[in-house]
């Protein structure tokens, strides 16, 4: 029988291997001593980003982005995710990290990267619309789909109850990340936000949609985190309003939320708050 010490660091192992596929974007990040990158220690963005809630976020946040059909059709024909699910996934999680714990130039240089690949995925979507992905519209609901999804995970499993002003410091926050990226829809408050997501008008399922959600449902994960992925996407699909899960075409299990709430604790007792953050409280207290 595993004790309980083998069973946090088997869970604690599979998470780094699957975070481990590209590279330290923050690996020169001492080079900037002193910075405090977007936001800083004393930001909610730290508070939420940190937290192991955040992977649940990332999962629901694929799924929402799914949504929309120019997005989804951006992912299917220019993505190898099919080929490199995980070199995505670590691709995914450090810009994530570096845009919210950066140093100014490493969030610079992170974000002129995304758009730089962005501006080579055009084509037509599955309904015969054309897309681009430096189009605002488009970034807009990449960006607000993340930021909605951190923000929901959090509320719902976070390591502290969040306040609403702190829930709408988080989205005001988060949108100095949006027009970097491009995005000319903004919402400023979490409600606001909430409602723009929910009641979007291009929201829609097509071919490819379904062949994006059919991969998510059921990626190739070794063995050692199957349980855990499905656990936490069952947690992203309950989260969703009744709208989206009707898009999507998935609706939660019974007592998605408890089990959620069971395995996110035991995530936060294994692997502890993001070491990007620990590195960048170093970076800052060192003198420049």
């Amino acid at each position: 029988m595993l004790n309980k010490f083998n069973v946090k660091k088997r869970l604690r192992d599979a998470v780094i291997d699957m975070f481990s596929h590209g590279n330290d974007p923050m690996k020169h990040t001492f080079s900037f001593k002193g910075d405090p990158g977007l936001f800083g220690p004393s930001s909610v963005t730290w508070r939420i980003i940190s937290d192991v809630s955040g992977f649940m976020g990332g999962i629901r946040a694929l799924y929402l982005q799914a949504a929309h059909p120019e997005v989804v059709a951006g992912v299917y024909q220019h993505s190898n995710y099919r080929e490199d699910p995980f070199g995505r996934l670590s691709r995914t999680g450090d810009y994530v990290a570096v845009t919210a714990f950066g140093a100014t130039p490493e969030v610079t240089k992170m974000i002129d990267h995304v758009k730089r690949m962005h501006h080579k995925v055009t084509g037509i979507s599955a309904r015969n619309k054309p897309y681009a992905g430096n189009d605002p519209a488009l970034a807009s609901w990449v960006h607000n789909s993340l930021v909605d999804s951190f923000l929901v995970a959090y509320q719902l499993f976070g390591d502290q109850p969040l306040s609403k002003q702190d829930a709408d410091a988080f989205v005001n926050e988060q949108t100095t990340i949006g027009r970097l990226m491009g995005a000319n829809e903004l919402p400023p408050t979490a409600n606001d936000l909430t409602h723009w997501i929910n009641n979007h008008p291009n929201m829609a399922s097509t071919i490819e949609t379904a062949s994006v959600l059919k991969f998510l449902n059921h990626p190739p994960l070794p063995p050692t985190v199957r349980l855990g992925y499905s656990l936490l996407k069952d947690a992203a699909i309950g989260s969703f309003h009744s709208k989206v899960q009707a898009i999507i075409n998935h609706h939660p299990t019974r007592l998605w939320k408890a089990k959620g709430h069971f395995f996110i604790t035991l995530m936060r007792k294994s692997l502890g708050f993001s070491p990007a953050r620990d590195i960048a409280l170093q970076r800052i207290a060192m003198t420049p």
